[in-house]
C-alpha cells in the first residue's frame, strides 16, 4: 500500500499541533517527517511542514475540538 504508517516521527492523524504561533491539526502525514497542517474548517496552514516546526499539543480523541474566541 502507498500509505505513511500510523505514526510519523511520533505524530498521527488528527493530533493537535502548534505551527509558527497557530494551533493546527495534522490532516496529513509523509514517511519523511512532513506534515500537512489545516484547521477545522478545512483552512489551509502549510501543505508541508517539518517535524522540526512542530510542537505536540494534544494527541487526537475521539472528538476533536478548536476553541475559538469571539473577538
Amino acid at each position: 500500500m502507498n500509505q505513511a504508517p500510523y505514526l510519523v516521527k511520533g505524530f498521527r492523524l488528527f493530533d493537535k499541533v502548534m505551527f509558527n504561533e497557530v494551533e493546527c491539526f495534522i490532516f496529513g502525514r509523509r514517511s519523511s517527517g512532513y506534515f500537512d497542517l489545516r484547521l477545522l474548517d478545512g483552512t489551509k496552514i502549510h501543505a508541508s511542514a517539518s517535524v522540526k516546526k512542530l510542537k505536540l499539543l494534544e494527541l487526537r480523541n475521539s472528538l476533536l475540538c478548536e476553541r475559538r474566541i469571539a473577538g
